[in-house]
């Protein structure tokens, strides 16, 4: 019976809709393009501790961004909303745990000095994207 009364409630409220015109949307928009030129400008830093963790931040806002106006959830309440808020909190508990355990994981120790015997790069080779990959210089050391 609640569902009944919560499919009423929403096409009583999308009747009641007012459409603001096209402004808030091309604010969305320009938004949207700068969080991907900040996500490219970032994506060729070199960002070892904080580049997935600010990667991950800008497109959780990025998807709520086309989510709540493109999708229309900002101007639903109600259950929308609740599913809305709740599954954006299981996504965040899900990437946290990933990386709370990809974090402790065992990195395995070489000794210093030492390269692994499969080295993906050759020394000094730049990356695609403009990342200077740098494998260690050999040692003469026998």
């Amino acid at each position: 019976m609640s569902i009944a009364n919560e499919s009423l409630k929403e096409e009583r409220e999308m009747r009641e809709e007012r459409h603001t015109g096209p402004a808030k949307y091309v604010m969305v928009w320009a938004a949207l393009l700068v969080f991907t030129v900040v996500t490219v400008v970032t994506g060729r830093m070199h960002l070892p501790e904080w580049g997935l963790i600010l990667a991950l931040t800008i497109a959780t806002v990025k998807g709520t961004l086309v989510a709540l106006y493109f999708m229309h959830l900002a101007d639903h309440k109600g259950a929308n909303r609740l599913v809305f808020v709740t599954s954006i909190a299981f996504v965040a508990l899900l990437m946290a745990f990933s990386l709370f355990d990809l974090g402790t994981r065992f990195r395995p120790a070489l000794p210093s000095g030492s390269t692994p015997p499969t080295w993906p790069v050759e020394i000094e080779q730049s990356g695609r994207y403009g990342g200077k990959l740098m494998a260690p210089k050999p040692t003469m050391e026998q």
